[in-house]
């Protein structure tokens, strides 16, 4: 796994053996794992219900969303029996923010000379790949979540 992997986005194609309508139609029924909002004629949006990090941690409060664990995706019409779903995830940039702090409390103790103790460099990188691995695996269920509510029925 390379470094990039942690903060872009994911995607992932799903085809189904069922029209664009009848997708519809069961993407409009009452969900229970995962909030469903649609934003055009194919065009629509997923977030889980609840994250545990993300809801209580950042307190996001999307307009369309439920959490900070989001996911959007197009439907495409293969055929009259077939279609495509790309799902795509939120990248996660903002979360590099944590890795230059540390460098900039090593120009703050370097021009002020407060000697930082030197373990709370640390802090906020380890803090970063807690919270990478955390929301990659959030995201994950969501998809999860979304194909295992496909597959039914």
């Amino acid at each position: 796994m390379n470094f990039s992997s942690l903060v872009k986005s994911h995607k992932e194609d799903i085809i189904l053996n069922l029209g664009i309508e009848g997708l519809k139609e069961k993407l409009n029924e009452d969900i229970k794992t995962f909030h469903f909002r649609w934003e055009s004629e194919t065009r629509f949006i997923i977030s889980l219900k609840f994250s545990f990090g993300s809801s209580l941690t950042f307190d996001t409060h999307y307009h369309n969303t439920k959490s900070d664990i989001i996911a959007k995706g197009n439907l495409t019409e293969l055929s009259s029996l077939k279609t495509k779903i790309t799902l795509e995830t939120k990248s996660r940039y903002w979360l590099l923010f944590l890795l230059f702090l540390p460098i900039l409390m090593l120009i703050i103790d370097l021009w002020l000379q407060i000697g930082i103790f030197i373990p709370a460099y640390f802090i906020f990188p380890i803090f970063f790949l807690i919270l990478t691995y955390a929301m990659r695996n959030e995201n994950k269920r969501l998809i999860r979540n979304f194909k295992v509510y496909l597959n039914q029925n």
